[in-house]
């Protein structure tokens, strides 16, 4: 029996079962979904599970026991017992999750933990689902089998109290979906088990969700951003499907997010590590499909459903190759969206319009961003108050430009969490469009291991650590930046930030300033920058995907067609270089710290450099940019 420290949840599951994701009450609108046009697909998928036999050997030696097909096909079977109460059918899906869980072993670390609780998440289905055709002994036996798995694989230990509601793994599957899951199907016979994991989410997710979203993004990008958030609403479904009460009220925000984080071509700004950049061409041009279903799901909007059925492919239901994870093809994995959830949740709330969104929008504390979006034109800005660590980067005071192509945009490439290039390059402050300070005295820098390259980019609180909890998160240790003012109309937008925080190290204040008018098509990007040491090289970064050319004051980007022009109008005195190409796309210190594989992602031709050349303790930079 577990111990929880948590107050007693206030929600709790009903008596009768099924209860997990659905009730009695929604089995007439399910059984109406599996006839509708648009659902064939779901259903076929469905169905092509039923016959896919359940053998627990695994789809490859790589994966252990673990096969992504035979886990949906247990879960599929029990769908089918549920729908027609055969005690044929539940004996099938019973005996199929019995191999499942008897045969399950697999290498320890996060995918043990994904693919563990995936299998404890189904078989949490077919007890509940079949609860009158499951003996009780076996019953026992699956719970103690349920709760080993879990305390032999998952990150978050069980019981489930390691890891953080802030980020990192902690806010994915194990607790939100699969224990969560687990613990409403065993509630008559184990209510502990409910009592600690609903009891924990209640008590620190919802909070601390609550103030990490207050602002409405996701302060870990739009790519682990909205994989993390599709967790969230996951749980805030079981809960709501369970008792008809929400526990989170910022998900829908978020999800509005989204829609502004999707540039004009389909595919996702990028912004933080980007595993969808990397993707089969399915994912990485309509990335938030997955989560505008849940989005859906959760509100009933035409706009979120348009844009998970215009994005929709069957292999987010399930991969066309045996047994993938979601580190390949596609971002999405471990059953998120399987036939059988989709077909669930479809309709769980009634279809309704929403306001048209407007064309500029500011997304507030703690990431600070604004959005512009107009014709074929795209204008991203960033202060960023708060560093979230984990796969937030050094971008304090960021932007990117969009006009059909990308023209000013991020640089580098997520090739793994813990590779040099995501280190050394990717995550820094020189990889994107933002200032450096590069003081002589390189101690300043102590953040970085004796050796490293450097880049005179922001510091990096607490040694890059992640902070465990909101109050952490939030303290003047992680604070980056202050937004002094933000302003969003129909033609344009503005937003103005201190920095100092981000730049405390080597600077006495720095304050960036980002206007877009859309009448000219004119970003205009201004900084003071005063500096401790008057001699430090002072440097505006400006990432391409296409070799620029410079005349002069004036450096004219393309792409696609089309083009950005930026006129440096101060400081007078400043010298232009263009940096990129073959073995110098990714060069920071001197050195290129290129991605260890190729990839067809947008890594970036290189980089201009604007550097003040004259030594004073205050700079002022000035760019105009003219999209045409």
């Amino acid at each position: 029996m577990l111990s929880s420290p948590y107050k007693k949840p206030s929600l709790l599951p009903p008596p009768e079962h099924p209860r997990l994701l659905l009730t009695r009450r929604d089995l007439p609108r399910i059984r109406e979904n599996l006839a509708l046009e648009e659902n064939a697909e779901a259903v076929r998928v469905w169905k092509k599970l039923l016959a896919t036999p359940v053998t627990g050997r695994g789809a490859t030696p790589a994966y252990g026991t673990y096969d992504l097909a035979e886990v949906e096909a247990v879960e599929a079977l029990a769908f089918r017992a549920l729908l027609s109460g055969d005690r044929a059918d539940a004996d099938a899906a019973v005996a199929a999750a019995d191999l499942l869980l008897s045969s399950f072993s697999v290498t320890a670390g996060n995918m043990g933990a994904r693919w563990g609780g995936h299998v404890i998440f189904v078989c949490a289905e077919v007890y509940d689902w079949c609860y009158d055709f499951v003996p009780a002994d076996r019953k026992m036996r699956w719970i103690a089998r349920c709760e080993a798995i879990a305390a032999a694989y998952f990150e978050m230990g069980y019981p489930p109290e390691k890891q953080t509601a802030v980020s990192g793994h902690g806010t994915e599957a194990q607790l939100l979906r699969d224990l969560l899951g687990f613990a409403v199907a065993v509630y008559d016979e184990r209510p502990d088990i409910y009592d600690f994991c609903a009891g924990r989410i209640l008590a620190e997710y919802v909070p601390e969700v609550g103030a990490c979203l207050a602002g409405g993004a996701h302060n870990q990008g739009p790519s682990y951003g909205c994989y993390r958030w599709t967790w969230l609403a996951f749980s805030e479904l079981i809960f709501e499907s369970m008792t008809g009460r929400p526990v989170f009220d910022c998900l829908e925000k978020t999800a509005e997010w989204f829609l502004y984080m999707t540039r004009p071509d389909g595919e996702d700004l990028r912004l933080g590590d980007d595993f969808n950049e990397t993707k089969a061409a399915y994912n990485r041009r309509a990335p938030f499909t997955v989560p505008f279903f849940f989005a859906y799901a959760l509100s009933g909007r035409e706009d979120f459903y348009k844009r998970f059925r215009d994005g929709f492919d069957p292999r987010f239901l399930l991969a066309e190759r045996r047994g993938i994870d979601f580190y390949e093809e596609s971002s999405w994995g471990e059953g998120v969206l399987s036939p059988v959830v989709l077909l669930v949740f479809d309709r769980f709330h009634d279809l309704k319009k929403a306001a048209p969104l407007p064309a500029c929008r500011y997304f507030g504390s703690p990431v600070c961003e604004t959005v512009f979006r107009a014709d074929d034109v795209y204008v991203f800005m960033k202060i960023g108050e708060f560093w979230g660590s984990n796969h937030d980067h050094l971008d304090t005071g960021c932007f990117q430009v969009f006009a059909g192509a990308p023209l000013l945009t991020d640089s580098g490439v997520y090739d793994s969490y813990g590779s040099r290039h995501r280190y050394h390059y990717a995550i820094r402050t020189s990889a994107h469009n933002c200032l450096t300070v590069e003081a002589a005295d390189r101690s300043l820098y102590g953040e970085w291991k004796e050796g490293s390259p450097y880049d005179g980019g922001t510091r990096r609180p607490d040694g890059g650590r992640e902070p465990a909890a909101a109050a952490v998160a939030f303290s003047e240790e992680y604070r980056m930046a202050h937004v002094l003012s933000h302003e969003e109309r129909d033609d344009g937008c503005l937003l103005v930030g201190d920095l100092t925080p981000a730049y405390a190290h080597t600077c006495a204040r720095v304050v960036r300033a980002m206007s877009y008018d859309h009448s000219s098509r004119t970003l205009t990007v201004t900084d003071e920058v005063t500096s401790f040491d008057p001699a430090a090289v002072k440097t505006v970064h400006l990432h391409c995907l296409t070799e620029p050319l410079v005349d002069g004051n004036v450096v004219t980007f393309e792409n696609g067609g089309r083009r950005a022009v930026c006129r440096v109008l101060s400081p007078e005195k400043c010298t232009i270089t263009a940096v990129g190409g073959e073995g110098r796309a990714f060069l920071i210190d001197g050195v290129n710290c290129a991605p260890a594989s190729p990839y067809a992602a947008e890594v970036g031709w290189g980089q201009v450099r604007v550097t003040a050349t004259e030594q004073t303790e205050k700079t002022v930079f000035r760019l105009e940019i003219a999209i045409v």
